[in-house]
């Protein structure tokens, strides 16, 4: 029987279930976790340090992906690096203090009350951004506006 066209050499040598296990194991990795105590590799090794911290700013036009990346972000950073990572989104904060049903004039930038509110969402989420990043430890917030 020819061997499957996607396999590459070495795999056409391999049994079936060896072959399904090796798949499994590139398609699936295990998260990665820092070594603790005496045995761990030292931070500076791998090129950080125990107090590096990093804030990403998703800017751009309204409904074009920023927070579906930010989620996306912080769901690798989180699994694989096993560092906190935290989501500030100015949308979420507009809607705690405004609503969540706002009319389109609400976002004309004529109109100085909702410019006022949309301002005051903004400062709250960059102002919880920055306590988030004055912990302690390596962190990664991400400032999610439009």
């Amino acid at each position: 029987m020819p061997p499957h066209t996607n396999m590459t050499p070495n795999e056409t040598s391999l049994d079936a279930s060896a072959l399904r296990e090796r798949r499994q194991s590139q398609y699936n990795p295990l998260p990665h976790r820092l070594a603790e105590g005496e045995n761990a590799t030292p931070l500076e090794v791998v090129g950080a340090s125990a107090s590096d911290k990093l804030v990403i700013m998703m800017v751009g036009l309204p409904a074009t992906g920023k927070t579906h990346i930010a989620r996306r972000i912080c769901r690798f950073i989180s699994f694989f690096h096993d560092i906190p990572s935290q989501i500030f989104n100015v949308g979420d904060y507009r809607r705690k203090i405004c609503g969540a049903k706002m009319p389109a004039s609400f976002y004309d930038p004529k109109n100085e009350e909702a410019l006022e509110q949309r301002t005051m969402a903004c400062n709250a989420a960059l102002s919880d951004l920055i306590d988030y990043m004055k912990q302690d430890g390596v962190r990664i917030g991400v400032f999610d506006a439009t």
